[in-house]
């Protein structure tokens, strides 16, 4: 079992109390269409791989760490253009390219699917935003291309929309209080805040 004394070693420094919950979700809701589109062009990527969040240790969040850096450092912030395609394993690209690629980086390393969900948000000006959001025994983690930090999802100040539902990964959920869009914002994603 994890200790509160290991925890504090392994997550931010102040970010221990907020490791403890989970993200609620309402009804399901509708895929964002890039996703609908990359499961069908990659079925196997969207199958579910396992059940369960991940314990916490020393090791996985190493993992979360080493992939999260790794990911935001090999694509170069690009935005799709016309169309919002969503793409795994690619040289450039935006957010949910990003997610994906570390979602897939994480399932190789044995992470069931049911702890590595992609998650979409607002940000403060608007813009819509997708990250990948970690499921451990000790609360959700957000690994997103904005941040090279790995924090705790309550510390992340996004307006949170929608999430992959554990168990079936081509089904969508909105999280609670989630804003209803009334425009389509473009979307985030085209460099690391501080690396200017």
């Amino acid at each position: 079992m994890v200790t509160i004394g290991l925890i504090a070693s392994l997550v931010p420094e102040g970010a221990v109390a907020a490791t403890t919950g989970s993200m609620r979700v309402t009804e399901r809701t509708s895929p964002p269409a890039g996703h609908v589109y990359y499961c069908a062009n990659n079925p196997v990527a969207c199958r579910r791989y396992g059940q369960g969040s991940v314990a916490l240790t020393q090791e996985s969040w190493k993992q979360l760490l080493d992939v999260n850096t790794s990911v935001n450092r090999s694509i170069k912030a690009k935005a799709d253009g016309q169309i919002d395609e969503w793409s795994a394993y690619v040289r450039e690209g935006d957010c949910e390219d990003y997610a994906l690629t570390k979602q897939q980086e994480l399932l190789r390393r044995g992470w069931p699917s049911d702890a590595l969900l992609l998650t979409t948000a607002f940000l403060d000006d608007g813009t819509y935003h997708a990250v990948l959001v970690a499921r451990t025994d000790r609360g959700e983690f957000v690994l997103d291309n904005l941040n090279q930090s790995v924090l705790p999802w309550q510390e992340v100040n996004y307006r949170w929309n929608k999430r992959q539902a554990v168990g079936n990964p081509q089904m969508w959920q909105r999280v609670a209080g989630a804003p209803q869009p009334t425009t389509q914002r473009p979307v985030a994603g085209f460099r690391l805040r501080g690396n200017q």
